[in-house]
């Protein structure tokens, strides 16, 4: 019986191999390879291994060459779907790895772009020129680029951009069906803790549905850091709701997050975004939103949600946003100058360092945030300018110097069940912390303390 079973396998495994030989597919090594009309589509899906094409791993020669040979078959060959991998290793990048729009012409169809490393200080690719490591410079609406899994390193200072990606047009040119970047596990950094940093981090222009996820990003550490300054760390302009998340950017910078509106019409402005469980720590401004400066409102909703925020000028700054939630936030202000607690002498700027500037705002929930820390005594945890209405305030803890709540606005916002003090008191004896100031008597006031 044992034998008359292997039997009837053997026949039957016969007649399976002669079906699949006869039929439109080809078996080779167990991978089934379409023929005829099905193989384009096939073929346009390829992964490519930098040091397949010659790319050194051990960063002693450029591997930019290698890069555009790669770019070089994409276009000749028509493909779509792409995969370039890094395996791990250093990678000295002495000329930018820019893909542009010609590698992808000819497509009535999504395409997509993976560039990917073997992980953070794994693969590290070596910025060795003024402009930068990567750049997208695609004028197609139908395109998704995804970066991840890699360090950006740079031993010069203050030079390029690690990421930059661009739909070149100049008016917003996204689909929203797709994310069309999304930088994942990067880290972008200096050699040293001491020595190199970028101008830029991440520079997106005109996309859709930006996605950062677990990007770090550091500037110079030390001593003389302040006269290493980085320009922005995350800009987003003319694109439409970003969304960052479990990120981290510490260093000197003029903005952590930049959000704009630059390019596009009045009725075609930036909308939305999102920022949570993540760290802004060092720079002039640490969440920037500039999305319109008009009376028009639109649906721009704006959230800022578990983070830790540590500036100079401004916190979060909010200038043409409605319908936003800004809770469950720390803040802390490095300007000290004047402060009472700290004993400081030095003379107070010129401007206000304030934590959430409600620029022109309306429709705001700011709730369980809390303003900590010794300060300038002209800091202003909560700011309402008098083209800003309609703000929630409640159950924050203000333990800080400088004012609390500062009202420009005749229109009303409401300051609710809201907690003065803490451990250490930085209000207490010999510290000055106004609660509120109420310029323009359009605040309602409800305190249980």
């Amino acid at each position: 019986m044992k034998n008359s079973t292997n039997t009837i396998l053997l026949l039957l495994g016969i007649i399976l191999v002669t079906t699949n030989c006869n039929s439109d597919v080809e078996v080779l090594e167990d991978i089934q390879i379409p023929k005829g009309a099905d193989a384009v589509a096939y073929n346009n899906a390829v992964t490519y291994n930098m040091v397949d094409y010659g790319a050194d791993n051990e960063g002693k020669v450029d591997c930019s060459t290698s890069f555009n040979r790669i770019l070089t078959e994409i276009k000749s060959n028509n493909v779509k779907y792409v995969d370039i991998y890094f395996p791990p290793g250093r990678y000295k990048v002495s000329r930018r790895l820019v893909f542009n729009s010609e590698s992808f012409k000819g497509f009535d169809v999504h395409k997509g772009f993976i560039f990917r490393g073997a992980g953070e200080d794994v693969t590290e690719l070596v910025c060795d020129n003024d402009a930068g490591v990567l750049s997208f410079n695609v004028n197609t609406n139908l395109f998704t680029a995804t970066i991840k899994d890699l360090s950006f390193v740079t031993a010069r200072d203050g030079k390029g951009a690690a990421i930059q990606f661009n739909t070149t047009d100049g008016k917003n040119a996204g689909d929203h069906h797709s994310r069309m970047l999304q930088v994942k596990n990067v880290l972008i950094r200096g050699e040293k803790f001491n020595q190199g940093h970028f101008k830029n981090g991440i520079l997106c222009y005109n996309a859709w549905y930006p996605l950062i996820d677990n990007v770090k990003i550091t500037s110079r550490y030390g001593p003389d850091s302040k006269n290493y300054k980085m320009n922005i760390g995350m800009l987003f302009e003319d694109s439409y709701s970003p969304l960052v998340t479990n990120s981290y950017f510490w260093g000197t910078a003029s903005y952590g997050f930049l959000y704009r509106r630059v390019n596009l019409p009045v009725d075609q402005g930036p909308e939305d975004g999102i920022i949570k469980d993540s760290y802004f720590v060092g720079q002039d401004h640490g969440i920037y939103v500039d999305l319109k400066d008009y009376n028009y409102w639109t649906e721009p909703a704006f959230h800022v949600t578990n983070c830790h925020i540590n500036y100079q000028k401004n916190g979060v700054f909010l200038k043409g946003v409605r319908q936003g939630f800004i809770t469950n936030n720390l803040f802390y202000c490095l300007n000290k100058a004047g402060s009472k607690f700290l004993n400081n002498n030095d003379p107070l700027e010129a401007y206000y360092s304030v934590d959430i500037n409600c620029h022109y705002a309306t429709d705001l929930i700011i709730s369980n945030n809390q303003f900590q820390e010794p300060s300038t005594l002209k800091r202003a945890a909560i700011d309402i300018s008098s083209r800003s209405a309609n703000i929630s305030i409640n159950d924050n803890i203000f333990n800080c110097e400088g004012i609390g709540i500062r009202n420009s606005s005749t229109k009303t916002s409401y300051a609710v069940n809201n907690i003065f003090g803490g451990t250490p008191n930085f209000t207490g004896s010999g510290v000055n912390l106004t609660r509120y100031v109420d310029n323009a008597g359009g605040l309602k006031i409800v305190d249980i303390q």
